[in-house]
């Protein structure tokens, strides 16, 4: 059983809220949404600098080439603005599983409720989205006044010199806005999974604690980088010290070769014409394979980090333990059936008959 200090110490509860199967797993898949995302995107780039041939080494340096060097075009910034907001949404999709668990287990001590409720789920992966709408609106009046410096001469000058006295506190507005909506977006999608109610609350809720207490959420939030911090280095630690395991047993039976070619292959400073024997290449790839479980875990680690900050944040405000959690499961128990309602009016009107007997009404 934990005991919550519903302070800044809770947050080490995301260091071993990350041990979990579940968890990690979702965490992979979310980066390999993510790892198709760049695929699709250097793949698409690659092809149209080779001219047909996808992903190769050339192909690959073309395409960063092109994205580095090449001036952006308003076309440009808007189609990489649509790539980014697409994964953005669906990479918080993918991660609402994670922290709704996290949130069963720190308010229910339960992990064998399924996490994964796609209304939630679509709350919290389209609630950035929804906070980007406000300062959208600002940036659309601030685009119509920059229409005006197209008329010409005086009278154009001292148009847009006027009208921007007007659209300047939009555009500021906008803009705090905004600035306040990146800092708060940490805590939507936490927002979402334990309230579960709708997407206005889901982005007006980590809004406000921003706004209310600043200063406490940018320290929770330095305990948190160290948190994570501390987490890698101990992940980081015990994965070399398993592979330095590993290196040590081959070393023992007599395979100190196998083990530099594993680390030519690893770290992709072999020649690549030169044979690759197939238990180096094998080894090799379970190793990064092994990186990428790291980061799988240490993606739950922030997550769950993110979910800590937002129930302390809740706790300061509003007074709300962290045992306070939506489930959509009571709240059906809560609402009465159409049998429930039926059987209610038929108890009724049995009493109302009974009554009627035993004291009928007087005829005229």
């Amino acid at each position: 059983m934990r005991i919550y200090r519903h302070d800044v110490r809770d947050l080490t509860l995301s260091f071993g809220l990350a041990f979990d199967l579940r968890r990690v797993t979702q965490a992979g898949v979310a980066l390999c949404w993510t790892l198709l995302v760049a695929t699709g995107i250097v793949g698409i780039l690659s092809w149209r600098v080779t001219g047909g041939q996808p992903l190769t080494a050339e192909g690959v340096f073309g395409a960063w080439m092109a994205v580095s060097k090449a001036p952006w075009t308003p076309l440009q910034a808007i189609l990489w603005s649509c790539v980014f907001l697409g994964w953005l949404a669906g990479f918080g999709y993918l991660c609402a599983p994670i922290v709704r668990s996290a949130a069963m287990d720190i308010a229910r001590d339960e992990r064998e409720r399924n996490p994964s409720i796609p209304a939630l789920n679509r709350q919290a992966g389209f609630s950035p989205l929804l906070m980007l709408v406000l300062p959208g609106v600002c940036f659309l009046a601030v685009l119509l006044w920059s229409l005006l410096t197209y008329i010409p001469g005086v009278g154009g000058a001292m148009t847009a010199a006027l009208t921007l006295i007007l659209v300047m506190p939009v555009a500021v507005f906008g803009a705090a806005f905004l600035l306040v909506g990146i800092a708060a977006a940490p805590m939507m999608a936490p927002t979402a999974v334990v309230e579960g109610r709708d997407y206005l609350e889901t982005v007006s809720r980590p809004v406000s604690y921003v706004m209310q207490r600043p200063g406490r959420y940018f320290a929770y939030w330095a305990a948190k980088l160290g948190v994570v911090t501390a987490s890698a280095l101990a992940g980081a630690a015990a994965l070399a010290l398993a592979w330095g395991f590993v290196a040590l047993a081959l070393w023992l039976v007599g395979q100190g070769e196998l083990v530099g070619a594993i680390w030519l292959q690893a770290t992709v400073s072999g020649d690549p014409a030169a044979e690759v024997a197939p238990a180096a290449f094998g080894l090799a790839v379970a190793a990064w394979s092994t990186v990428f479980l790291l980061g799988a875990w240490l993606m739950v680690v922030w997550l769950c980090a993110d979910l800590v900050i937002y129930l302390l944040m809740r706790y300061r405000v509003d007074g709300v333990t962290f045992d306070k959690i939506t489930v959509a499961e009571e709240r059906l128990q809560a609402v009465k059936t159409a049998v429930d309602t039926a059987e209610e009016a038929e108890e009724a009107r049995q009493r109302f008959d009974a009554a009627q007997a035993k004291d009928p009404a007087p005829t005229a």
